[in-house]
This record gives C-alpha cells, sequence and structure tokens, in this order.
C-alpha cells in the first residue's frame, strides 16, 4: 500500500507541478504556531524545523525567511523537485529529502519543532503509529509538534474503499478529496485514537476545527484537529 499511494502522489504532484497550481503561500495555522512559540528567541537560525509532507516548499519558504533551519521531507520525487524550484525561486535555502516519515534520516533530539499540514493522515493507520513515533524520536526534549489532522466528523468518514477500520481509499468517490483531488489513501482521527497515538508525549492540545467547502451546488463538511504535542 504504501508504494501504491507513493505512487499515487507522485501523479497528483505531477500534475500540480505541470499546471503550476501548487499551494504558494504558508498555512495559516503553522504561521500561529511558529510565531507562538518561537517568535521571541533571538538566534532563529539556531532553531530547526522539520515539515512533514513538504509539498510545494511554501511553508518552507515562510520559515526560510523568518530566519529558521528549515527542512523538509516528502515521498514523492516531484514534490521535492516543486520545494527546490520554488525555494530557489524566493531566494531561500532549507534542507530537502525525498523519503517517508516512517523512517526519517535524523540523529535522536534534533529539532526544535516538527510541523505538517493534511500529510499525515494521507497514510495507514499503521505507517502513523510509526511516523508519530519517529517524530518523538527526532525531537529535543521540549520539542513542540504541530499537525493538522482529518476528523472522523468530516462528511466524507465511512466513504470509499475501506483500507483498515478508519482508513479508507477516495479515489473514484464524489467527496471534495476523492473527486477533485484523487486521495488514494486517507485516514480519519477520532479524538481517542490521537490521544492514544500521542501518549508518550508530555502534553496534548486538541481543537476541532469544523468548516464547510463549497463547489458549485457540491457541499462537504470537513473537520479538522489541530494537534499541538509537547515532548
Amino acid at each position: 500500500m504504501r508504494d501504491l499511494n507513493k505512487k499515487k502522489w507522485d501523479e497528483i504532484y505531477k500534475i500540480k507541478k505541470e499546471r503550476g497550481s501548487f499551494n504558494k503561500y504558508p498555512t495559516e495555522h503553522i504561521v500561529v504556531f511558529i510565531a507562538k512559540n518561537f517568535y521571541r528567541i533571538p538566534d532563529r537560525r539556531a532553531i530547526k524545523i522539520l515539515e512533514i509532507g513538504c509539498g510545494s516548499g511554501c511553508n518552507l519558504i515562510y520559515l526560510a525567511k523568518e530566519g529558521f533551519s528549515a527542512y523538509g521531507i516528502d515521498q514523492s520525487a516531484y514534490a521535492i523537485d516543486m520545494s527546490k524550484e520554488f525555494l530557489l525561486k524566493n531566494g531561500c535555502a532549507a534542507q530537502t529529502e525525498m523519503c517517508c516519515a516512517t523512517s526519517l534520516p535524523f540523529h535522536d533530539n534534533f529539532f526544535d519543532a516538527c510541523v505538517e499540514s493534511n500529510s499525515i493522515h494521507c497514510n495507514t493507520t499503521e505507517d502513523i503509529k510509526l511516523m508519530i513515533k519517529e517524530i518523538l524520536r527526532v525531537l529535543k526534549p521540549g520539542g513542540k509538534f504541530f499537525g493538522i489532522f482529518i476528523s472522523d466528523k468530516s462528511d466524507e468518514f465511512g466513504k470509499g474503499i475501506e483500507i483498515d477500520g478508519a482508513t479508507f481509499n477516495l479515489s473514484d468517490t464524489k467527496t471534495f478529496r476523492g473527486q477533485f483531488d484523487g486521495f488514494p489513501v486517507i485516514h480519519f482521527f477520532s479524538k481517542d485514537e490521537i490521544l492514544h497515538l500521542t501518549k508518550d508525549f508530555s502534553c496534548c492540545k486538541l481543537e476541532l476545527d469544523l468548516t464547510t467547502v463549497e463547489t458549485g451546488s457540491y457541499k462537504n463538511p470537513l473537520g479538522y484537529w489541530l494537534v499541538e504535542l509537547g515532548k
């Protein structure tokens, strides 16, 4: 499943790259998280921040422009190419690497922070467990994590082809992500599952963000968990 997921995301990012339809601006919630936790630090270059699923590189550009040491990983070669090109175009530097977050190529206690936006939930239950363990491993003591996870309160939960309980293939499903983006794997999180997955962190703050996306006559209720963790 992991190889099929990677192949599909290569296809998605290839199309985005060809069309120039990739994200060009940083994720608002990530900006707020970084500002709240790290803007007052005098030597920002000493702060290492990893983005999991860096995609087009828009969040890496934001981190680099703010003076932090930015790192990004993505399992799609096309995404990494996009990140490198977008960083270069904006005169920014970040360390990028193609890999899966189930096995991060970094030493223990390396990062001050790790962020992600709608990427971890694009994996199966077993891979997500490995990713959470890896994030805990590479964070420094006192390090922080911020992520945006799809909630099981979303209208899409239970649709598509079931992969493993709370994980579904929405590629051929008429939903916001399925119809328009062809998401191959989506895992929907409950509050209890997040608390269980993150039990080895010292603190966990959850906020449920419910929105409705309208595309023509089609309305799609979406739910996201805003997840903040501390090591």
